[in-house]
């Protein structure tokens, strides 16, 4: 991909980040389609991937079958071609231990 191309998805991407829902964003996505590039989304409850998702925010889980779940998309993910271009951004469920302390950064 040229470096052009690759500007050029980059700025569509964004466009598509802060579009609200609509007509907006469903132009970015359509012609980030017809450039080949992917939206990659994921249901909350999906065992976390970190090849394919990017863990930004964790929670506790409640029971250990809930462990490395994740909770939520953040941020859809993009790819062209199979090659990831953004990984999805998620919530992942955690062991308690593994959480920070409410006030602690």
């Amino acid at each position: 991909m040229s470096p052009q191309i690759r500007e050029r998805i980059d700025e569509l991407i964004a466009a598509a980040d802060v579009a609200a829902d609509g007509p907006e964003r469903a132009a970015a996505t359509a012609r980030l389609a017809e450039l080949g590039v992917e939206r990659l989304a994921i249901e909350p409850g999906t065992r976390f991937d970190p090849s394919r998702h990017r863990a930004v925010a964790v929670t506790p889980a409640t029971a250990p079958a809930e462990e490395n779940l994740v909770a939520a998309m953040i941020r859809p993910g993009w790819c062209h071609e199979g090659q990831i271009l953004r990984y999805v951004e998620v919530r992942v469920q955690v062991p308690p231990a593994q959480c920070p302390a409410p006030g602690a950064s």
